[in-house]
């Protein structure tokens, strides 16, 4: 008993060590969330770090105006310190989403308290502004990835492939897939903002997307699954192919320890909302979240079991520059997916279940990819 308890510790086991070190990190973040977040609630009230008014033309979500937020500080808190606890600081698998995710929750951070200082949520951070330093912080993860000493990623050719579900192997693209991150990245630092619109909406969703990056960040960075799946082989020597992403099991700890900072948060983010996560959560989290599936090389699975994100963004777009820009009238009722639906009387509380379900099919189906190859 004793020795299989000091493997789980040193490693000699390094999946039972993988397993125990997610569940750590998972409570870790989860357990430290809840403890602090009634007096960061407090704090927020004191120091006026609330929600602002928003014109919303008397939809439920307009009502929510002197709620705490910036809530996604003390959830980047929760996910670095049990990341600092449990995971190998020295893997690039670790570091690089983490100042990701830093970098975004920044840009959110600096937009909220603009909209708090301002009075109002049209005084933050200007959309251009806001994806530029997205793009410039895509580029920064593109560029470690790619660059051998700084990726994580052994071979060259994994480095440089898109990978989709259906394909045994990898289409290789060489420096245009550096386009492909940048896109995928702004796309989900800006699609978990884009749903964070009312009570609990936004967390569950990108709690699944957090199991199902895991699970395939697991699976791929053990050897004898990747091969048994098929994934990422690549021809080493005639004759002899190699499988998995070696150190890609780090991330099932990481995205542990934002399953648990997410569990956390609905504690106190479920309706009535006590606590918003502001755009300091959203887009902090999209780019834990963004990065973490590009360095797993997942991005596909990331579309998969975001579902729910992409149709949320995909409706903001099609409102905005499609409806708006080119045709000049309005396609939906309002964008976006879940303005629409309350926009047709649908109560708050039925459509975020709803769009939990949703998600949770999403997630489901991206899980079902895993034996597609």
């Amino acid at each position: 008993m004793i020795q299989f308890f000091y493997s789980l510790f040193n490693g000699s086991s390094d999946h039972l060590s993988l397993l125990f070190r997610s569940i750590g990190g998972a409570l870790t973040a989860s357990i430290l969330f809840m403890v602090c977040a009634p007096v960061f609630i407090r704090f927020a009230r004191r120091r006026g770090l609330c929600e602002q008014a928003r014109n919303y033309a008397g939809l439920a979500a307009s009502g929510k105006a002197g709620t705490p937020t910036s809530g996604g500080l003390l959830i980047y808190a929760s996910v670095l310190v049990a990341a600092l606890m449990w995971c190998r600081l020295d893997s690039a698998f670790i570091v690089i989403p983490l100042a990701a995710g830093l970098m975004c929750g920044t840009i959110g951070l600096t937009d909220d308290l603009q909209k708090i200082r301002g009075g109002s949520s049209d005084t933050g951070v200007s959309r251009g502004v806001k994806c530029a330093v997205q793009i410039a912080i895509g580029v920064a993860v593109a560029g470690l990835l790619f660059w051998e000493a700084t990726s994580p990623v052994e071979h060259a050719v994994v480095r440089q492939s898109l990978y989709l579900p259906f394909l045994r192997g990898g289409l290789y693209l060489g420096a245009f897939y550096i386009i492909i991150i940048v896109g995928f990245f702004v796309a989900a630092s800006n699609a978990v903002n884009l749903t964070d619109g009312m009570d609990g909406l936004a967390i569950v969703p990108t709690v699944f997307v957090a199991v199902v990056l895991g699970a395939f960040a697991y699976i791929t960075g053990r050897v004898d699954y990747a091969e048994y799946l098929s994934y990422f082989p690549v021809e080493v020597s005639p004759g002899s192919i190699e499988y998995g992403l070696r150190g890609a099991g780090e991330l099932t700890v990481l995205c542990s320890a934002i399953m648990g900072a997410g569990v956390g948060f609905l504690w106190f983010n479920a309706h009535p909302a006590s606590l918003f996560m502001g755009d300091t959560g959203s887009m902090a989290l999209g780019g834990l979240l963004g990065s973490i599936a590009i360095l797993s090389k997942q991005e596909a699975i990331f579309v998969i079991a975001g579902g729910l994100f992409l149709l949320e963004i995909g409706s903001s777009f099609i409102q905005d520059y499609i409806g708006l820009r080119v045709l000049g009238r309005r396609i939906f009722f309002r964008a976006p997916l879940h303005h629409n639906m309350l926009h047709k009387g649908v109560a708050e509380t039925k459509v975020t279940v709803r769009l939990w379900i949703i998600a949770a099919f999403f997630a489901v189906l991206a899980l079902c990819t895993l034996k597609l190859r």
